[in-house]
């Protein structure tokens, strides 16, 4: 037991006593019955009887011992189900498969398709509703006993709205529907040839008319670029 625990637990008792305390002094002093004993404490009429039955509170915690089993994981008390001796075997925490969750997005969204494919549209709250079900009753409780489905409140607590996982399923049918394209259409006989690059238009008129043609050189210009290369040569 730790100490948040034990805290909370002499509270309850020193609130008890207290309250009996007070019950006690408005009947013996002021003459109260117990239903004015209770709307002055706040209490129910039930509950202030109890307090002159059972005013430590003992009588209580046997009977509801007689209910309780003991948790085979951890020996800690597991709460009682439909009568003494039928208590649960384990308790909340040591339950097997307690920690895993059972309805996740993947399923939940396999499960919409499942219902797709069922009844030619995805689900609606009302559709996985119990409550629901049972007032429309007919094709409505049939369509929900054909399958396991998550409760509506899971697929809110999961996607935040039922509008939010519809679009979501939605997309998920759409993207399985649609074909992805195959390598021979990327890369085969179907895929785009690139243009070849531009020939130099001089090398390709010079090509058509055959042999290239020799431009006329200048010879003085030849001559005085010498002349000019030999004088800065000799500085």
């Amino acid at each position: 037991m730790t100490g948040k625990t034990s805290t909370a637990g002499n509270g309850r008792v020193l609130e008890r006593r207290r309250a009996v305390a007070l019950a006690r002094h408005y009947r013996e002093f002021e003459g109260l019955s117990n239903a004015q004993i209770a709307h002055r404490l706040g209490r129910s009429p039930a509950t202030v009887k109890a307090y002159f039955y059972d005013p430590t509170g003992e009588k209580a915690r046997v009977v509801k011992a007689r209910y309780q089993g003991v948790c085979r994981g951890c020996g800690a008390y597991t709460q009682p189900r439909n009568g003494k001796g039928d208590a649960h075997a384990y308790c909340k925490a040591c339950h097997p498969g307690a920690m895993k969750r059972r309805w996740t997005l993947e399923r939940v969204l396999a499960a919409m398709r499942d219902w797709r494919e069922r009844f030619g549209r995805l689900p609606s709250s009302y559709d996985w509703s119990s409550t629901h079900a049972r007032r429309r009753g007919g094709d409505a409780l049939a369509r929900l006993a054909e399958g396991e489905w998550p409760a509506a409140s899971v697929v809110t607590r999961l996607f935040g709205t039922w509008s939010a996982a519809r679009a979501v399923a939605a997309q998920r049918a759409g993207e399985m529907t649609r074909e992805p394209a195959s390598a021979s259409s990327s890369f085969g006989r179907e895929s785009i040839s690139l243009p070849k690059p531009r020939e130099s238009t001089a090398i390709s008129e010079d090509l058509r008319g055959g042999e290239p043609k020799l431009e006329p050189i200048d010879l003085q210009v030849l001559l005085t670029a010498a002349a000019d290369f030999a004088h800065n040569s000799g500085r």
